[in-house]
Order: C-alpha cells, then sequence, then structure tokens
C-alpha cells in the first residue's frame, strides 16, 4: 500500500482530513454524553437526601410512635436514614444490604399514600427528558452517517439539537430547588392525612438537606458533553459513508449498459455490424 505524504496533499484536502477526523472524535463525545444522559435519568438516585432528626429522637422510636411495624418499620427507617431520590421514587436500602428503587407511592399506617409533586420537580423531570430526546435524535444522526449521505448542511444544523439539549440537561438540575428536598415532602408519610398541613415540620425532625448524588453527576457530565458536541460541529466536515447502497465505480469506458450488469466489449459493436453487412 503506498503511503500518502502530507507534504503532496493540497490545503482544502488538509483541512478535509481535519474535519473527518473532528467528526469521528464528535461521534465519541455524542455517544459519551448520550449514556450519561439516560444513566443520570434510568436510576433513582439523582440527589442524595440527608435526614437530620432533633436531639433526643431515634429513628427506632420515630417510626414505632407514627405507627410503622413489621416490613413497613423497615421501609420507614430506610426514610429517615441517607437515601437517594430521582425523579421516578426513592434510591434506598432494604434488609439486607440491598439497593432498590421504591416509588414515591408507599403503603403507610393509613394506607398508600403519594405525596405532591410540585411544578419545580414536574418541571426538572420534563427538561431531563427533553434534553435527553433532543440529544439522542442528534447522536442518532450522526451515527446514520456512516451509512447514509448526510449533508454538510444538515450537520451543521445539529448544533442547534445539541445546544438545546446543553440546555434542558442543565435545566434538570432544578430538582434541587423543588420540595423533594424539604421537611413538608415527608408530612404524608409521618402525619394522618387531613391533620397536618403539606408544609408541616414533625416535631422530631431538625432538616432536610439534598447535595449532589450519582444521577445529577452524571446530568453535569451530559451538560458539559452536549455543549462540547456543539462547539465541534463547525470544524467537522462529513465523510463518505461506508455503505452507498450497492453503487459501484467503473472506468472510463467499461460501465454497464441497458440491463446487463457486465461491462461492455470494446469492439462488439464493429463485429455485429460486419456480420449484418
Amino acid at each position: 500500500m503506498r503511503t500518502v505524504d502530507p507534504n503532496d496533499l493540497s490545503e482544502s484536502q488538509k483541512r478535509r482530513m481535519s474535519g473527518m477526523c473532528c467528526f469521528n472524535l464528535l461521534g465519541l463525545v455524542a455517544t459519551a454524553a448520550f449514556l450519561c444522559a439516560i444513566s443520570s435519568y434510568a436510576y433513582c438516585d439523582f440527589a442524595t437526601r440527608k435526614v437530620t432528626l432533633k436531639e433526643g429522637f431515634t429513628i427506632d422510636e420515630v417510626c414505632s410512635s407514627t405507627g410503622y411495624d413489621g416490613i413497613t418499620k423497615a421501609q420507614c427507617e430506610a426514610l429517615l436514614n441517607t437515601h437517594g431520590v430521582g425523579f421516578d421514587g426513592f434510591w434506598i436500602t432494604v434488609p439486607v444490604d440491598t439497593k432498590v428503587c421504591y416509588p414515591y407511592t408507599l403503603i403507610t399506617p393509613w394506607g398508600y399514600q403519594t405525596p405532591d409533586m410540585d411544578t419545580k420537580f414536574n418541571s426538572a423531570r420534563a427538561l431531563s427528558i427533553t434534553g435527553i430526546v433532543l440529544g439522542g435524535a442528534a447522536w442518532f444522526t450522526l451515527m446514520l452517517a456512516s451509512c447514509c449521505k448526510l449533508d454538510q448542511s444538515k450537520l451543521n444544523g445539529l448544533a442547534c439539537y445539541f445546544f438545546l439539549a446543553t440546555l434542558f440537561q442543565g435545566l434538570s438540575l432544578l430538582i434541587f430547588r423543588s420540595n423533594v428536598c424539604t421537611v413538608g415532602f415527608f408530612s404524608v408519610y409521618f402525619t394522618e392525612p387531613g391533620t397536618a398541613a403539606p408544609t408541616t415540620m414533625p416535631d422530631w425532625m431538625e432538616s432536610v438537606s439534598c447535595s449532589l448524588s450519582k444521577g445529577s453527576k452524571l446530568a453535569i457530565s451530559a451538560t458539559v458533553l452536549w455543549f462540547v458536541c456543539s462547539s465541534m460541529l463547525p470544524a467537522a466536515v462529513v465523510p463518505e459513508p461506508l455503505w452507498r447502497g450497492g453503487e459501484q465505480e467503473f472506468p472510463p469506458g467499461t460501465a454497464p449498459t441497458g440491463g446487463d450488469d457486465k461491462p461492455a466489449e470494446a469492439g462488439g459493436g464493429v463485429e455485429q455490424a460486419g456480420e449484418e453487412a
């Protein structure tokens, strides 16, 4: 195989080769961003919530005094220990040392109860899904470029998708300003329905705080990577697809004629004309 000397390439050829390398790198970065975005939503561990009890109270006493016993008591203890929260449920530890995703609708001494999610929580969930869809659509288009011809103008248009994915993915962190990270979120689990306002703090609870966890860290990583993809697009050049739909290139004068797949034989027309004469 003959090697190509870079000094023999024209400036336009060098720019195209650099752009094609940038395109390949763009595909890797977009893949990493898409995987981070999906993983950030998939687990019920977007944020870590810590519950602090007032001095003189223990988790076992609180659960017993509120009517939890048996299996539900283990659930109560898991909620009062440090645990993860996500868009679809809690990430808690149940006996024995098993991490599970519990839904927000839980059995309590007063039956099944579901807390009210505020606008910020629902907005964060919707924005996270929207960011995944937009970024995933741009990533899927890049993957199709390996087998389908993609115009350069269409490639540049993907910058809009990557930018919107950056914006929406970053806004998913709005969950830290939602009522999931407030004391009132627990009222429905520890107070008999109709006897407490939604923002009532139990007399045994000191505070509730949220911090970054696996899901939010992945969301931040996806946000940064989506932005990197948007910045790389202007320098990327679409390469020729690996599969061209069965098209074949023939040397000049040997292209197939009519419906026959074989190249036309040189001089065939002359011999036929001589026979007819």
